[in-house]
């Protein structure tokens, strides 16, 4: 979330507000934005006979006063004077950009403040604080809303180019516009960042000439020259997803896309800059959509992009699955945002976040990115309390290394606190403890904690846990809290540090040429292919949407058969969680599609423009025999892998059990063809491809 983080002395200053004219006998508004966490000394020099009437808007961190009501008894055309001083300053939450402007139902930004309470009251209600208008400027309803309701707006020119300052007229359209929009939202409290527009290219000097005419203009609200794509002198604060002053080559990554299985790192050294750095477009973990959504279209926009990819996944045969489907990647993108916004919340340098998005976005190819769909609605993913706990003004926080452990080891957790809340945490305790699944306590604790002030990102104190007790292989969580009802939790996997003796009656090989003659023989058959024809899988889910950004994985999750009998010594969801983040990240994904009787049992979910049926793992008869696939690696660093070696163990012991029943049957020459050694496996993960295309280069 957002704050200022420059020393405390370097922010005295004193803010004059222009001179008011008054008439005399009426009443009169004059707004002065005051950003900022700590005590205010609120000066006010005025003539015989005004009284000043001061209300505090409590937006979070930033405090904003607004002078509601000056009334003129005495002197026409009195002037008002009024200086602020500012101690320490500290800047924005998160925020989900509303602004690609999607309203289904009229085609157009609603007009009526009712609508626009509504949609701010939400993203309220899921712990943000400020709403950015990607590249466009809303109607006033939406500044008299946000100004009721205490809600930052980031506000832009319609500018998304990347020839910038090659066409005069256009230049100065944009100045004219730039005008336009301050002298007409200019008051309103809630309109405290102004931006040029959005990942714009071109001529940087044309871009800090308008953000020193609106300084100039009006510099009662902070201005940026770009949002994202380079840094220049007159920035008063930087959105980005890479730290970049204009020739830069040397970009530094400030923004999080997704998480990890640790959680002990930040971003604090690369936003490190001489202005507030907001990271730009965080998250942004593709889903698949949920049909029934369509049947809130009944406004002048038709769901036509739905009614594609629902008749092209009932053309491959897994209509039935699309509500697995989706409620397995939502789950997984709700994952992939705790961790990036803990990760934002551990950066002490960082100025906020804007998470791309909270709400989905039906353009460019359809990103299905938010938790919320496109007419500000909860999927039913999340509740606003869940998503609060690790986005909010106060959050609690943990650093550990990993997420997979075995009971031989200790699992340690240095806990922290982000804390820009409206006052200071009295002295005081935090408890924890390590529950199981089924609500058993395996190890509880307190840490004493000092006073903890307000603007801060700080350490509370490491939690050291044996794990020596546990001897039930699964998932258990670390809970904390704090000062009555702050609290959060994270998950991690313990198993048995010492494996189960090899189990019989059955053969595991890694060639399809030596399964094949098994189950010719009758025998029950673990292959693991060393080679197969497939797609390579990734853990987390796609960037933005798959059909703009077309490169590997072109999966948006995985889908888990949780119930299966394969799992009783490997407890997992529905959904890839933590723990499968190695095994994932080494596996492939075959194309079953033909095979319209099976069911994957690990199914990396396709993209719902292709809506391929996409195998890691399945079972079927064949011949006389049984087959059990999982393609996945066995091998690489797998003595680190203790997650792996747990799955491995699981699927051992069900294949040689009596439990190992397929129920579906598959010919030999259909498996020929996924491990024909002739075939060239699909190419795998483009990262550089993706970096590409985020710079634009």
């Amino acid at each position: 979330v957002s704050r200022w983080s420059h020393r405390r002395e370097d922010h005295r200053r004193t803010y004059p507000v222009p001179r008011v004219a008054i008439p005399h006998g009426t009443e009169s508004a004059v707004v002065v934005h005051i950003i900022n966490h700590s005590p205010v000394a609120v000066q006010a020099k005025r003539l015989p006979g005004f009284l000043p009437f001061f209300g505090r808007f409590a937006l979070g961190r930033i405090m904003i006063y607004k002078i509601f009501s000056v009334f003129c008894r005495k002197h026409r055309n009195a002037p008002y004077f009024l200086s602020v001083r500012i101690f320490k300053q500290c800047t924005l939450t998160t925020e989900p950009p509303s602004g690609s402007c999607v309203f289904p139902l009229t085609g157009y930004p609603a007009t009526d403040v009712k609508e626009w309470k509504r949609i701010f009251n939400t993203v309220k209600d899921y712990g943000m604080n400020h709403v950015r208008f990607h590249s466009w400027c809303p109607p006033e309803a939406a500044f008299d809303a946000a100004d009721e309701l205490g809600l930052y707006l980031q506000v832009e020119l319609p500018m998304w180019i990347k020839d910038v300052g090659q066409y005069p007229a256009r230049r100065d359209f944009f100045e004219k516009e730039m005008y336009a929009i301050l002298d007409e939202y200019g008051n309103h409290p809630s309109f405290i960042l102004f931006c040029n527009g959005n990942e714009n290219e071109g001529d940087f000097a044309v871009l800090e000439d308008l953000v020193k005419k609106g300084q100039a203009r009006d510099n009662r609200r902070l201005y940026s020259a770009s949002t994202a794509r380079t840094h220049v002198k007159s920035d008063q604060y930087y959105a980005s997803h890479v730290a970049a002053n204009v020739g830069e080559k040397n970009k530094r990554w400030i923004t999080v896309y997704e998480g990890k299985p640790s959680t002990d790192w930040d971003r604090s050294e690369e936003s490190a800059i001489d202005v507030p750095v907001i990271a730009h477009e965080t998250g942004q973990r593709c889903m698949y959509p949920n049909f029934e959504e369509m049947k809130k279209y009944t406004g002048v926009l038709e769901p036509r992009n739905f009614k594609v990819y629902q008749d092209r996944l009932a053309k491959n045969g897994m209509l039935h699955q699309a509500g697995e489907f989706f409620r397995a990647t939502g789950a997984h993108t709700v994952l992939q945002y705790k961790e990036v916004n803990e990760a934002l919340l551990r950066t002490s340098t960082s100025g906020g976040f804007q998470l791309l998005g909270l709400s989905d976005f039906p353009g460019q190819g359809s990103a299905f990115v938010g938790i919320l769909d496109a007419f500000w609605e909860s999927k039913g993913l999340v509740t606003p309390e869940k998503y609060r706990e690790s986005c909010a003004p106060i959050v609690l926080l943990a650093r550990f290394q990993k997420r997979a452990y075995t009971n031989a080891e200790t699992f340690t957790a240095k806990m922290g606190i982000y804390h820009f809340g409206p006052e200071a945490i009295r002295k005081g305790l935090l408890t924890w403890q390590l529950e199981s699944e089924s609500g058993e306590i395996a190890a509880s604790g307190k840490l004493g904690h000092k006073e903890i002030p307000f603007s801060t990102v700080d350490s509370l104190g490491v939690i050291h846990i044996p794990l020596d007790k546990i001897t039930i292989a699964g998932r258990y969580t670390l809970k904390a809290r704090i000062a009555g009802n702050i609290r959060n939790e994270w998950d991690i996997w313990v198993y048995p540090a010492v494996k189960q003796p090899a189990s019989e009656g059955y053969k595991y090989v890694r060639r399809w040429t030596e399964a094949k003659e098994l189950l010719q023989k009758g025998e029950n058959v673990l292959l693991i292919p060393d080679s197969c024809a497939g797609r390579k899988t990734h853990f987390a889910s796609h960037f933005w949407n798959p059909i703009m950004f077309n490169w590997n994985p072109m999966i948006v999750g995985t889908r888990i058969e949780h119930r299966h009998p394969v799992f009783r010594d490997f407890p997992t969801s529905y959904y890839a969680d933590w723990q499968w983040w190695d095994i994932l990240n080494y596996a492939t994904a075959v194309d079953l599609t033909d095979m319209r009787a099976l069911t994957p049992v690990i199914q990396s979910v396709d993209t719902y423009e292709v809506n391929r049926k996409l195998g890691v793992s399945f079972e079927a008869r064949v011949g006389s025999g049984k087959l059990f696939v999982l393609v996945v690696d066995p091998v690489k660093d797998i003595e680190k892998r203790p997650a792996m070696q747990q799955l491995l163990t699981s699927v051992r012991n069900y294949v040689a059990s009596d439990r190992f029943a397929p129920t579906v049957t598959l010919q030999l020459y259909e498996l020929d063809a996924l491990f024909d050694y002739n075939k060239i496996r699909e190419t795998e993960t483009r990262s550089d491809e993706a970096v590409k295309q985020l710079l634009n280069q």
